[in-house]
């Protein structure tokens, strides 16, 4: 009878230790999760000019719609090369202190590398994912959001897809100035598998 007392205390105390580790791991496990975050990804500066400021219409939705408002510049940084970007944008007609909101759209980046015989190291190319553009109340000037999907890629980045934020500014030009789009584009892949 004794032996029988001894055993299940034994016994007891054993699944107590377990359960005891079971909460230790738990515990540890959720602190694994404040982890800091991960560096930031691949970054290029973009430096671009409206080359030309779209079409008005009407959406599918029925509302006046900006159609190929585009950029064309230069970017720096991770992924030097030309940068195209085409926006729709509602509604047609930027207003002073209001949002605009990005409505679909494309993006191009070939990207040049001097490291590369030829220069031309591949191209990167997506769609406008979401965006907006929040004007100043008093001046021709935005302040712009847009995720970019990045839908695939040619050489270097063949089979890559993922997508880029984009965070900058929109200025318009004065007095027969060029309107400007500045700004750090950030790359995050989900894919990286070459084809």
């Amino acid at each position: 009878m004794k032996t029988s007392k001894y055993v299940l205390l034994t016994l007891v105390f054993v699944l107590l230790s377990g359960l005891g580790a079971g909460v230790m791991a738990q515990r540890k496990g959720s602190a694994a999760l404040r982890l800091p975050p991960e560096p930031i990804g691949s970054v290029a500066r973009v430096n671009a000019i409206e080359v030309t400021d779209g079409l008005a219409g009407f959406d599918s939705e029925k509302q006046e719609t900006q159609f190929g408002y585009s950029f064309l510049g230069r970017t720096t940084g991770a992924f030097p090369g030309s940068f195209t970007l085409s926006m729709n944008c509602s509604p047609a007609i930027a207003v002073p202190g209001e949002t605009t909101f990005l409505k679909g759209g494309s993006w191009t980046l070939p990207v040049y590398i001097t490291e590369v015989k030829g220069g031309y190291a591949g191209s990167l190319y997506g769609t406008i994912a979401e965006g907006k553009m929040i004007w100043d109340k008093t001046g021709p000037s935005a302040n712009v959001y847009i995720v970019l999907t990045i839908d695939g890629g040619t050489q270097s980045w063949s089979g890559v897809t993922g997508y880029a934020t984009f965070t900058g500014t929109l200025t318009a030009g004065e007095k027969g100035q060029k309107t400007t789009l500045t700004g750090d584009m950030v790359f995050t892949y989900t894919n990286l598998t070459v084809e």
